[in-house]
C-alpha cells in the first residue's frame, strides 16, 4: 500500500535524479562565458564537459555495487553530500583547472548517485502497478532532466551568470540530505561484504577509458580499454573469491535485451540532441537560450509518453510495446534527413523531435522495469549501475559514429564547392539517417530478446 511517506521518497529520488542528470548538459550552453572568464584554450575547453562525463560512466559500477555492500541510503547520501560541496567549489572556481578538478568530482559523485535512485526505486515499491507507476515518476524525471539542463543552462548563463550554474545546486543538495531520512535504511545485513579490489580498478579504468577514448578520439586508448575490460570479465570469471559483477545477471533474458536495446537507444537520442543543437546553432542561427526553449515541446510529448508505455505492457506485453516505441521514434528522425538549411522551426524541427520523443517515452518506463525485473534485491544497485553504464556507452559511442559521420559528409560537399549552411545539413541529415537505423534496430532487439507475453521479465 502506497503512503504519505512512499510518495515523499519517489520525489526525493526523483529530484536527486534531476539533480544527476541536468549537470551533464547544464555547462554546454554557458561554456563560452566560461571560456572567456577562466580564460580556457578553444583546445581544453571541452574538458567541462569531459570531466564530469569520464568518472561518472567509470564508477557507475562501482557505485552501484557499493550499494548493495554497505547501504544504498547511506551511498546515496554520501553522494549527494559530495555532489553538493563539488558544485560549490565548481561554482567559486578562480581558475580552469579548479573547475575541471570539482567536474571530475561532480562526475564521481553523480555515478553514486544515479544507480542508488532507481534501486531504491526498485525495493520500496513491490512488482507490478506500484513499481510502475513509480518508474513512470522516475521516468518523467529523467526525460526532463536533458532538456531542463539545456534551459536552465541558457537562462542562468544570459542572467546572474554561469557560476549560478553550479551554486544552485548547493541549497538543493542540502535539502535533500535532510529529507533523506525518510528513505529507508538497509533492514537485513549483507552476507559476505568483502569487496574485490582489483575488479573494481579495472571495471572503472577500463569503461573511463573507453568514454575518455571515444570523446576525445584517442583510439589507441580504446583498445587499451576494451583490454583492460577484457581482463575484467576474466577476473570476475575466474580469479575473483567475492566478483564485484555477477555476471549471471545476463543470464536474466530481460535483463540482457534491455541493456543492449540501452546502448544502442541512448547512441541515437544522445546523438539527436548534439546534431540538432549544432544545426539550429550553426545553420539556423538561434541563441543558445532559443536552442534550448526548442526541445521543450519534445521533452513534454517525452513525459507524457512514459505514462502510455506501462499501460501498454499491461495490456499488450514489453516486445510490441518496445518495438512500437522504437518505430515511432525511428519514424520523427527519418523526415530530419531531408532537412534544408531554410528550413522552419515549428514544421522541419520541432515537430519531428516531438514524434521522437513521443517514441522514447513509451519506451523507457517498459525497457527499465525490464532491466531490473527478475533481479533479487542484493544486486538491484548493479543492475540499475548496469543500465547507467549502457546508457553512457551508448551515448558516448553514438555520438562519436554520428558526429564521425557527419564531419565526414560535410568535408566531402565543401571540397566539391558546396556552400557551408548546404554541406553541414547534408552531414546532419545523413546522421539523422542513422539515428533512424538505429531505432529500427532496437524494434529488431525487442522483438529478438522479449517474448509476446504480458510479462516483460518473461
Amino acid at each position: 500500500m502506497e503512503t504519505r511517506r512512499h510518495a515523499v521518497a519517489l520525489a526525493v529520488l526523483c529530484l536527486a535524479q534531476v539533480l544527476d542528470a541536468v549537470d551533464g548538459t547544464v555547462v554546454n550552453v554557458a561554456l563560452p562565458a566560461i571560456k572567456d572568464e577562466l580564460a580556457f584554450s578553444a583546445a581544453d575547453l571541452s574538458w567541462v564537459v569531459t570531466a564530469y562525463m569520464v568518472p561518472f560512466g567509470g564508477f557507475l559500477l562501482l557505485g552501484g555495487r557499493l550499494g548493495d555492500l554497505l547501504g544504498h541510503r547511506r551511498i546515496l547520501m554520501g553522494g549527494i553530500a559530495l555532489f553538493t560541496g563539488a558544485s560549490l567549489v565548481a561554482g567559486l572556481a578562480p581558475s580552469a583547472g579548479v573547475l575541471v578538478g570539482a567536474r571530475g568530482v561532480q562526475g564521481l559523485a553523480a555515478a553514486l548517485v544515479a544507480p542508488m535512485t532507481l534501486a531504491m526505486i526498485t525495493l520500496i515499491f513491490p512488482e507490478g502497478r506500484p513499481r510502475s507507476r513509480a518508474l513512470a515518476v522516475w521516468g518523467t524525471a529523467t526525460a526532463v532532466s536533458s532538456a531542463l539542463g539545456l534551459v536552465a543552462g541558457g537562462l542562468l548563463a544570459d542572467g546572474p551568470g554561469w557560476r549560478w550554474i553550479f551554486f544552485i545546486n548547493v541549497p538543493i543538495g542540502v535539502l535533500l540530505v535532510v529529507a533523506g531520512r525518510v528513505l529507508p535504511a538497509r533492514r537485513e545485513p549483507q552476507p559476505g561484504r568483502g569487496f574485490d579490489v582489483v575488479g573494481a580498478v579495472t571495471v572503472s579504468a577500463g569503461v573511463g577509458l573507453l568514454i575518455y577514448a571515444v570523446l576525445r578520439a584517442e583510439w589507441w586508448l580504446l583498445l587499451v580499454g576494451v583490454v583492460l575490460l577484457g581482463y575484467f570479465a576474466v577476473h570476475e570469471n575466474a580469479v575473483a573469491r567475492r566478483p564485484l559483477v555477477d555476471f549471471g545477471l545476463f543470464r536474466i533474458r530481460s535483463v540482457a535485451g534491455a541493456n543492449l536495446i540501452q546502448v544502442v537507444r541512448a547512441s541515437a537520442l544522445f546523438g539527436l540532441f548534439y546534431l540538432a543543437t549544432l544545426f539550429m546553432q550553426e545553420v539556423l542561427g538561434f541563441s543558445a537560450l532559443v536552442t534550448g526553449l526548442a526541445y521543450v515541446p519534445m521533452t513534454v510529448v517525452m513525459v507524457g509518453a512514459s505514462w502510455l508505455g506501462p499501460l501498454l505492457v499491461g495490456r499488450l506485453g514489453a516486445r510490441p510495446v518496445l518495438a512500437f516505441g522504437a518505430l515511432v521514434a525511428a519514424a520523427g528522425l527519418l523526415p530530419l534527413a531531408w532537412i534544408s538549411p531554410d528550413a522552419g522551426l515549428l514544421a522541419s524541427l520541432i515537430v519531428p523531435m516531438v514524434v521522437v520523443g513521443a517514441g522514447h517515452g513509451i519506451v523507457v518506463v517498459p525497457l527499465t522495469d525490464a532491466a531490473l525485473s527478475g533481479v533479487p534485491s542484493s544486486a538491484s544497485g548493479l543492475a540499475a549501475a548496469v543500465l547507467n553504464v549502457s546508457a553512457q556507452l551508448g551515448g558516448a559511442l553514438g555520438l562519436a559514429v554520428l558526429a564521425t559521420a557527419a564531419a565526414a559528409r560535410t568535408d566531402d560537399r565543401l571540397r566539391a564547392g558546396t556552400p557551408l549552411s548546404a554541406a553541414l545539413t547534408d552531414g546532419y541529415g545523413l546522421a539523422f539517417v542513422m539515428s533512424a537505423v538505429l531505432m529500427a534496430l532496437c524494434a529488431a532487439l525487442a522483438i529478438t530478446f522479449f517474448p509476446g507475453r504480458k510479462d516483460p521479465a518473461a
